[in-house]
């Protein structure tokens, strides 16, 4: 049968449409992204998992000073191992400034993917396919001539190479760098005219038993640095495809992204059910006459509860409907681009997926209806009588909280606040969040800004030279590196950390700030480690050398300004005895001009801008990400304000009328009551700040963790200001909206007939 109370709910949404629209667009604004984003993130997981398999994706690999022996590799290949020559030619020059790398025709492990275009065909030795994203950051186009180490070879094609969808030049790199790293592809007849030139031996491996268990992985992976060890090969670096962050960064991004998407969006969703929560609960005090003669007419609890509840139903479901389409549609091509501009991905189809659908659309409905459920339901437990009354408290003040000597105009506006201070607690929470989301995106520019810039000061040196073998050269000073790896208290992996083996002796030496101790059981370390591993001068850390398994306790002596990576300094010669090296053994270079060294016996060159330049990258890739942060901060910054501010409005309109019946103007009373809630944004914008701060704090902690390097909290003064500032400026906008809505507010309000 047609309930007429049905009749009310146009005219509900009629009255109070912007209230409606403002929770509408919020809501629809905050699935989409959520929709759009775990699509996206689900359908690239999908994608990668395919191409694990159809194009043969690589467990690992090990590069070598000389070629490893052919009796080493067949060892390792009775392991139930499949070994294949990965080699590839460095152009440390190419376009000007960029590092680039040639890798030879793939048969076996490591299939390329042609994006636009094709790859190189077998038996030409002038064609060359590109990386799609390193192509697209120099104007690198399909048909160009380019010049590899004085080679002009052609592009017939952009590629994605399964073992590079993140482009890290250095695995210790914080950031990809697509802009001045790129990787590419020829076949074996142009390789054959390219090999002569700065080549690096690369073996890349795959176990034939595809079920193995990380241990087992881990295992033989360990045996193989054994056999390589055993052989006489030199090892430069030996990853496993989960170390390798050229693999492993995108899925460990996805998998960071998406619980952060879901918090983003619960925290959204929450706040809005709990502002729809005191929307309804105004409207039942306003409405409290009309509810109290509907349940002494005989309307159930249940229908009445219904009744209040269908706009919330209504405007979630159409929400989140809207919301979920959208996303489906427009937005994966927008968090398509994200990815895409970050990423060297083959071209991707998007998949429905139920768990987004529930989480987005399912899960957010359910919120939205049991919190406004909760609130009707304490609501309407009250008598019939006491909704005719209008006594909707449950618990009554005996009498009012007497205030101190103050002006009228103060104790007026403290009594607004006391009487409305659910809502204002709500507003403070809306602004925390709100003001929270505009921090984080107006302060990553200013903190990579810091970062790159405190990287580049505290770096000693212009260039470094890591060596295949000793080569006694003038102008460079030599140091001996390598790599152990520590436990990280946070998450239990082991963290890699650079060892610097320098001349303490020099008092010229580049590292003469470094802080190394002339001790064989004590180091210095870098800032950005004894920050990220919480770890001062006294305490002691535990080190393995991944190649020979040996465990050394070291205690640190000193912590050193430079933050360019997680690294620890000893004395050269006390390096080399702790590792059992030769007397006197060094591996690298630094200088602050070039050297001239021979091509054939430099492993890898580095230039200070490829310490900066990751940063920088990370600066331009996250860039549509942090402007839709900040426009979406303070779109959810108005709406939140506006609706819970128009709360204060709606719940004192009949005293406002009172005040116009009393000969006050409009003046007077935005004194009285908008002026109340300015106080209370004021002093919640400030107070906000050091919670902000430390909820920053604890998000780059967490963001640390998860990556190789360490990233130092740092917001300039500037920030706070632009958040205070930006804050006020919308408050002030819907304080003239406010303002027109209080003329319209008319005095027959006083003069109606009331209990």
């Amino acid at each position: 049968m047609f309930n007429p109370l049905n009749k009310r709910i146009p005219r509900e949404f009629k009255a109070n449409a912007g209230r409606y629209i403002s929770t509408f667009i919020l809501l629809f604004i905050t699935i989409i992204v959520g929709a759009g984003a775990l699509v996206v993130m689900d359908s690239i997981k999908l994608m990668l998992d395919d191409m694990e398999e159809a194009n043969i994706l690589e467990d690992g690999y090990w590069e070598t000073k000389y070629e490893t022996s052919k009796d080493a590799v067949k060892k390792i290949e009775k392991r139930g191992i499949t070994v294949c020559e990965n080699f590839y030619v460095t152009d440390d020059d190419f376009d000007g400034n960029a590092k680039f790398y040639v890798f030879n025709e793939r048969t076996d492990i490591d299939l390329p993917i042609a994006y636009d275009g094709r790859l190189p065909e077998s038996g030409s030795d002038d064609e060359i396919a590109l990386d799609r994203l390193f192509a697209e950051g120099r104007n690198i186009s399909i048909g160009d001539i380019i010049d590899v180490n004085g080679k002009e070879l052609k592009v017939v094609g952009t590629v994605a190479l399964p073992d590079y969808t993140a482009l890290f030049l250095d695995n210790q790199d914080m950031m990809m760098n697509t802009k001045d790293f790129g990787v590419s592809i020829v076949s074996a007849e142009a390789f054959e005219d390219l090999d002569g030139q700065n080549l690096t031996y690369r073996y890349s491996y795959r176990f034939n038993e595809r079920d193995k268990t990380d241990k087992e992985k881990s295992d033989e992976a360990e045996e193989m640095i054994k056999i390589l060890t055993k052989s006489g090969a030199d090892v430069q670096e030996f990853l496993t495809e989960d170390a390798n962050q050229s693999i492993s960064y995108l899925k460990g991004d996805m998998g960071h992204d998406g619980p952060m998407i879901k918090v983003f969006v619960y925290i959204l969703v929450t706040i809005i059910s709990f502002i729809f929560a005191v929307l309804t609960a105004n409207t039942i005090e306003q409405e409290s006459s009309i509810i109290g003669t509907l349940m002494a007419m005989g309307y159930m609890k249940s229908e009445v509860i219904f009744h209040y509840l269908l706009p919330t139903i209504i405007i979630a479901l159409l929400g989140s409907a809207a919301g979920n389409g959208f996303g489906y549609t427009v937005m994966t091509d927008a968090f398509k681009t994200v990815y895409y501009g970050s990423y060297s991905l083959p071209p991707m189809k998007p998949v429905f997926n139920i768990e987004a659908f529930i989480l987005t659309t399912v899960i957010p409905v359910v919120i939205m209806i049991a919190v406004n459920y909760i609130m009707l339901a304490d609501k309407l437990s009250l008598s019939p009588l006491k909704f005719l009354r209008k006594d909707l408290k449950k618990k009554h003040q005996k009498k009012a909280v007497k205030l101190p000597a103050f002006s009228f105009l103060t104790r007026f506006r403290i009594r607004v606040m006391l009487q409305n201070k659910g809502s204002f607690i709500v507003l403070f929470l809306g602004i925390f969040f709100s003001s929270f989301l505009l921090m984080f995106g107006i302060g990553l520019n200013p903190l990579m800004d810091h970062y790159v810039e405190v990287a580049d000061d505290t770096l000693p040196y212009e260039y470094m030279y890591m060596l295949k073998k000793p080569v006694n050269k003038h102008g460079g000073e030599k140091l001996y590196m390598t790599t152990l790896v520590s436990e990280y208290y946070l998450t239990g992996k082991e963290v890699d950390v650079t060892f610097y083996g320098v001349d303490t002796g020099k008092t010229d030496s580049k590292f003469k700030d470094s802080g190394a101790p002339d001790s064989g059981s004590e180091i210095a370390i870098t800032d950005s480690m004894a920050k990220k591993f919480k770890v001062g001068v006294g305490d002691t850390l535990r080190f393995r050398d991944k190649n020979t398994d040996e465990e050394y306790e070291l205690t640190v002596v000193a912590v050193n300004g430079y933050t360019n990576n997680l690294g620890a300094y000893m004395d050269r010669d006390k390096l080399n005895r702790l590792l059992d090296n030769k007397h006197g053994e060094y591996n690298a270079y630094v200088s602050d001009e070039k050297m001239n060294l021979d091509e054939d016996d430099i492993a890898k060159f580095i230039k200070r801008s490829d310490v900066v330049g990751s940063a920088k990258q990370m600066m331009q890739t996250f860039g549509a990400i942090i402007m839709a942060f900040n426009v979406f901060s303070v779109f959810a910054y108005i709406v939140i304000m506006y609706l819970l501010t128009k709360v204060v409005i709606d719940k004192n309109a009949l005293y406002i009328s009172f005040m116009k019946v009393f000969g006050y103007d409009s003046r007077e009373i935005r004194k009285l009551y908008l002026d109340a809630s300015a106080i209370v944004t004021v002093v919640s914008l400030i107070v906000c700040i050091p919670l902000e701060v430390k909820t920053f704090k604890v998000a780059m902690v967490y963001f640390s963790s998860m990556i190789e390097g360490y990233m130092e909290f740092y917001l300039p003064p500037i920030v706070y200001v632009k958040i205070v500032a930006m804050g006020l400026i919308c408050y002030f906008l819907i304080n003239a909206m406010h303002l027109i809505r209080i003329k319209r507010i008319p005095m027959s309000e006083a003069l109606k007939n009331r209990d």
